[in-house]
């Protein structure tokens, strides 16, 4: 699809379905990572519509690089092309970083957010605005994590209200990619509980 003149590269499965979720991606990866992860099938037989998404520069997406906050409102930009009323938004460090932007900025867009170890926690805005996310939010963090130390996930878990916090034993920052079936089943469990009390 184009969105500003730019074109972004997407894969998706089970379109048409209420329950949507869209996975954004790390610095070192793009969409296909959740191909490979086998995230996107997982939640497509889950009974979610899952869209996963290159940003502009990453992948097979044209255009710049962008800050998390540019980058946050292109990527609401992309939800309207793509019909998406309210979301879960998923997102692994870097990614991590634009979907706690899109939370403070189109909150009203938001089912729930998972957040991997996101990037973010130094920026003032978000720092400001976490006390005020109302929503529920499920955090992975790596045990083993050399990148955000895991004091940052306890003051995630402590700042939002409706957090959860799972550490994955022995992982690193891109803790998802360490224990998949950790990731997966904690994911589908939160996913469920929350399309049902939509």
């Amino acid at each position: 699809m184009e969105v500003k003149g730019i074109n972004i590269r997407y894969k998706s499965v089970n379109e048409g379905s209420d329950r949507n979720v869209v996975l954004i991606h790390g610095m070192a990866f793009n969409a296909d990572t959740w191909e490979k992860l086998g995230t996107l099938n997982k939640l497509g037989e889950a009974g979610f519509a899952v869209y996963a998404i290159d940003m502009p520069g990453f992948g097979k997406s044209s255009g710049k690089r962008l800050n998390r906050w540019v980058a946050a409102g292109i990527l609401r930009e992309i939800l309207d092309k793509l019909g998406l009323g309210k979301v879960v938004l998923v997102g692994p460090s870097m990614g991590g970083g634009i979907a706690l932007a899109f939370a403070v900025n189109y909150s009203s867009r938001l089912n729930a957010l998972v957040l991997i170890a996101p990037a973010g926690l130094n920026d003032e805005r978000i720092i400001e605005s976490l006390d005020k996310i109302s929503i529920p939010v499920l955090v992975f963090w790596g045990e083993k994590d050399r990148i955000f130390p895991l004091d940052m996930a306890y003051y995630l878990k402590e700042k939002i209200k409706q957090s959860e916090l799972v550490i994955c034993p022995k992982a690193k920052h891109p803790c998802y990619l360490d224990t998949p079936d950790l990731f997966h089943n904690k994911l589908i469990k939160f996913l469920n509980k929350t399309f049902l009390k939509k």
